[in-house]
């Protein structure tokens, strides 16, 4: 026991060592005292002119030298001491990163649901909400793994339960992946907590045969055969948002599937910067450059591969498919996991725009209005439900739909 304590203490002062030696090496330490100033603006709220301290650490961690090296450094440290719980993030047994989420009532999210249902209602717009899943389907998991409680699938429950006795329609994306057989983590990465490229694409096909089904679309479902996409499969790839807070050493690098359609597609796609690009599905809608060995040497500072499809952001967004011709529009007011399903959607429907509340400073009801708009499918992963409990979260407003 002694050993093992004058073992970590050496390490400590290693590091330590390393760290201050850097600093003065470089230009980090410069953004000291910034980061005491915004720390005390932050607190008293007095100076609106003082950088915010998510801004200066950036700077700071930007600046310092060894940055990749300590971080590969303490996730190995970290996984050999069988830590595993660091930056926020839980690392389950099976290798997987995952979050833990508090239990909430359901009811803001189910009366503005209500409220926005009303409104289309009046205007003979159809709604859908789909669910998508975290990466595990049974809140037990996380308690028999971690100890911990986590109530993201008692919340979705619940809140289901909610939209059935209010006559609202959805799907249940746990349902989709269970009944194929597979673990629930099969769906999605180790080191991200978004979906996969595959997983997206199932979820479009799953839209795709809802909105035939329920909504009065001719929607040819042979078009997502798997025979009809071409799949380029890279090894080790790439880091994703989670792993990178706790390092390649820690839970290893990231496999990834670019899938492409084999067959004819023209695209016409535009989004809210003004930027506007045709051409075929792998020519718009992936930005395959981001795959480039040149654009990865740095697994830290990379752009996230999920981004690369869609990487023009959801925020607002138009994706016209110039071949099909049934001329319905869908909203689809989303989240993040939409980058990989809004693209294998769009290939059996003519065009689809996108909002996602967060960062959208408009008004909902006027940009459906504006843009006569026939459904609005609000497609969020089962986390969003209970965000707006935290008044300080990114997702606050994300059932905002006003």
């Amino acid at each position: 026991m002694y050993n093992m304590i004058l073992e970590k203490r050496m390490i400590s002062k290693i590091l330590l060592i390393i760290i201050v030696w850097g600093c003065i090496r470089s230009s980090a330490y410069s953004y000291a005292d910034e980061i005491i100033q915004s720390i005390i603006g932050t607190i008293t709220n007095t100076d609106e002119s003082i950088l915010s301290y998510e801004v200066i650490t950036t700077d700071f961690l930007n600046e310092l030298p060894f940055k990749q090296m300590m971080i590969d450094l303490n996730g190995y440290m970290a996984r050999n001491l069988n830590i595993r719980e660091l930056y926020g993030g839980s690392v389950l047994s099976n290798g997987y990163v995952a979050g833990i989420f508090p239990q909430t009532t359901t009811d803001y999210e189910i009366k503005n649901i209500l409220e926005l249902k009303s409104f289309l209602d009046e205007r003979g717009i159809q709604l859908l909400y789909v669910n998508e899943p975290t990466k595990y389907f049974d809140d037990n998991i996380i308690q028999e793994d971690i100890g911990k409680k986590s109530y993201v699938n008692a919340n979705t429950d619940l809140f289901l339960s909610k939209l059935k006795d209010a006559n609202i329609n959805y799907i249940d994306l746990r349902d989709t992946f269970t009944r194929m057989g597979d673990n629930s983590f099969a769906f999605f990465y180790k080191t991200d907590h978004h979906w996969s490229v595959p997983a997206g694409k199932i979820a479009a096909q799953e839209i795709a045969t809802e909105l035939n089904q329920v909504y009065g679309y001719h929607i040819d479902l042979t078009i997502y055969d798997d025979n009809k996409f071409t799949v380029t499969h890279f090894e080790n790839a790439w880091l994703g948002e989670q792993g990178r807070k706790l390092g390649a050493s820690f839970v290893g690098m990231e496999d990834y599937d670019l899938i492409v359609p084999n067959y004819n597609t023209d695209y016409t796609v535009l989004y809210g910067d003004g930027n506007i690009y045709s051409g075929t599905f792998g020519e718009v809608l992936v930005s395959q450059e981001l795959y480039l060995p040149e654009r990865n040497k740095d697994m830290y500072s990379a752009r996230s591969w999920h981004y690369s499809y869609m990487s023009g952001g959801l925020n607002q967004s138009t994706v016209i498919n110039n071949l099909c011709s049934e001329k319905k529009k869908i909203l689809i007011v989303g989240d993040s996991f939409e980058q990989v399903t809004v693209p294998f959607l769009s290939l059996g429907v003519s065009e689809i725009h996108t909002l996602i509340l967060r960062n959208y400073e408009g008004s909902l009801r006027d940009y459906i209005d504006d843009n006569d708009i026939d459904i609005v499918i609000i497609a969020y992963v089962a986390s969003m439900i209970g965000e707006h409990d935290d008044e300080a979260s990114a997702n606050y407003k994300m059932f905002d739909f006003q």
